[in-house]
C-alpha cells in the first residue's frame, strides 16, 4: 500500500501540536507495517524532500493551512503521476487536501477529524462577557448590517470543514467524543464515522522517568498551548487558592502565549494578574523545545489538564507514560485514555471546584500520586499495542479503497 498524509501540521518544522503529533505517530506507525508513507507538510523554509524515521517527507513553503492547500496539489501531482498513490488522509480543519481531491476524484480520500475549527474558535471564546458580545452586534448594525454575531445559527453545512470532510470516501475519529459531535452537530449517519484510536509510542525518555519520584514536591504542572480551549480559566481560579492554602506548592506553565478570556487579552498576562499574591511560586516556560519535556516532567508531582474539548490529548498520553498522575477532563479524549480514580481523575473542567477538590485530593496523598503514576503508565502501554492498531488501521484503509472502487457504492448513501 503507497499512502499520501497531507498535513500542513508536522513536526518540527510546523507541528507543535495534537495533529501535528498524529500525522508523524501514524507515519512511523505505517513505516513499521511495511507500508510506503509519504508526508506531504508545510514549513517556514525552503520546499524540500527528504527521507525521516524510515518514510518519505515532501515540505512545502507555506505560510498557514490555507496557503497550503493550493502549494501542495502541484507536489503531490508530481509523486503521484510518478508512482501512484493507493489512498490520502488529511485533517478536516484547513481541508488541506482539498485541491488534491478536486483534481484526483479517484483517489481514496480519508478525513480524520481532530477538532474542526467551529468547535475550537466557539469554545476560545466561552468566557466572553455579554456586554463584549452585544458589542459585535452593534458594531455590525453601525455598518449596516444586521449580524447577531455569538448568537446567530450555525449553519453547519456552509462550514468548509464540513464540505470537506462530507467529500471523503471514509470518516475517522480517534474518540466517541469527537464522533458524537460530528453526529450531533455535523448530522452524519454514526455508521460513516469509524473509531481509530490515535498512535501513540512514548519516548525511551517519558518510560525512564521514575514513577513517583517527585509526588512529595508538590509541583503541579500543565503543558499546552495557553488559550481558553485548554481550560486555563478555571485552572487559574483553582491554583489561586491551591497556592494560597498549600506554601509548598509551585505552578508550573509550559507553552506557547495565545488569546485571554476577553478580546485583547493573553492568557499568560491575565493568569498573571489573577495569580499576583502567588506570583514567586508560578513559573512560565515559553518556546519549549520538546526534547526538554522529559526534564520538567520528572519534577512534577501532579500534571493538570482540564482542557474543555480534546479529541484524544497527547498530552495526557504523555503524562501518563511519565508516570504521572494526571487530572483531566471528561466528555474529552481523555476518557478513553483515563480509568477514573485508578490511572487518573476526571473533572468538569466547568467547575472551579472539582478542579481544586481534585488538586486538593492528591497534595495530601502523595503515595496515591505514586500509584496513580504508575497504574497510568502501565495502562497507556497496554492501551497503545502498535500492532494490534496498526492492523486496525490497514483494515479501514483497504476497506476504503475497496469501496471506492466498488461504483455501486457511495458515500453520501
Amino acid at each position: 500500500m503507497r499512502i499520501a498524509l497531507i498535513s500542513f501540521e508536522f513536526p518540527p518544522d510546523t507541528g507543535k501540536g495534537g495533529i501535528g503529533t498524529y500525522t508523524a505517530q501514524v507515519a512511523s506507525l505505517l513505516e513499521f507495517m511495511d507500508v510506503e508513507v509519504h508526508v506531504f507538510a508545510g514549513t517556514g523554509l525552503e520546499t524540500y524532500s527528504s527521507e525521516e524515521n524510515g518514510y518519505h517527507v515532501h515540505r512545502i513553503h507555506s505560510s498557514d493551512g490555507y496557503s497550503f492547500k493550493k502549494l501542495v496539489a502541484p507536489y503531490f501531482r508530481a509523486a503521484h503521476e510518478s508512482h501512484p498513490f493507493d489512498i490520502i488522509e488529511c485533517p478536516e480543519i484547513n481541508s488541506n487536501a482539498l485541491y488534491i481531491r478536486e483534481q484526483f476524484p479517484g483517489v481514496p480520500l480519508v478525513v480524520r477529524l481532530h477538532a474542526p475549527d467551529y468547535l475550537v474558535e466557539s469554545l476560545k471564546k466561552t468566557y466572553y462577557s455579554f456586554f463584549t458580545k452585544l458589542r459585535f452586534v452593534l458594531g455590525a448594525l453601525r455598518r449596516g448590517k444586521i449580524d447577531l454575531g455569538f448568537w446567530r445559527n450555525y449553519k453547519y453545512k456552509a462550514d468548509p470543514d464540513y464540505q470537506f470532510t462530507f467529500s471523503a470516501d471514509a470518516i475517522s475519529t480517534p474518540s466517541t467524543t469527537m464522533k458524537n459531535w460530528a453526529v450531533n452537530k455535523w448530522k452524519i449517519e454514526p455508521r460513516k464515522v469509524t473509531i481509530l484510536q490515535n498512535p501513540f509510542m512514548p519516548s525511551h525518555a517519558l518510560l525512564e522517568i521514575p514513577a513517583g519520584k517527585h509526588n512529595e514536591s508538590q509541583q503541579v504542572l500543565f503543558f499546552g498551548r495557553l488559550n481558553v480551549l485548554k481550560g486555563l480559566v478555571n485552572a487559574t481560579y483553582a491554583m489561586k487558592r491551591i497556592l494560597q492554602d498549600y506554601p509548598r506548592c509551585h505552578f508550573h506553565v509550559v507553552g506557547n502565549d495565545a488569546a485571554g478570556p476577553e478580546p485583547g487579552t493573553a492568557m499568560k498576562q491575565w493568569m498573571l494578574q489573577q495569580l499576583n499574591g502567588s506570583i514567586s511560586r508560578v513559573h512560565f516556560y515559553e518556546g519549549f523545545d520538546y526534547e526538554k519535556l522529559p526534564g520538567i516532567l520528572g519534577k512534577a508531582s501532579i500534571v493538570l489538564l482540564p482542557s474543555l474539548f480534546e479529541s484524544f490529548s497527547y498530552t495526557c498520553a504523555e503524562a501518563m507514560a511519565a508516570g504521572k498522575a494526571v487530572i483531566g477532563s471528561k466528555n474529552t479524549g481523555m476518557e478513553d485514555l483515563i480509568e477514573n480514580g485508578k490511572t487518573g481523575i476526571l473533572i468538569n473542567p466547568y467547575s472551579v471546584r472539582q478542579i481544586y477538590n481534585s488538586l486538593e485530593h492528591l497534595l495530601n496523598k502523595p503515595g496515591l500520586c505514586a500509584e496513580m503514576g504508575q497504574a497510568a503508565r502501565e495502562a497507556i502501554q497496554t492501551l497503545r499495542n502498535a500492532e494490534a492498531l496498526g492492523n486496525a488501521i490497514l483494515n479501514f484503509y483497504s476497506t476504503t479503497i475497496e469501496k471506492a472502487g466498488d461504483k455501486s457504492y457511495s458515500f453520501s448513501q
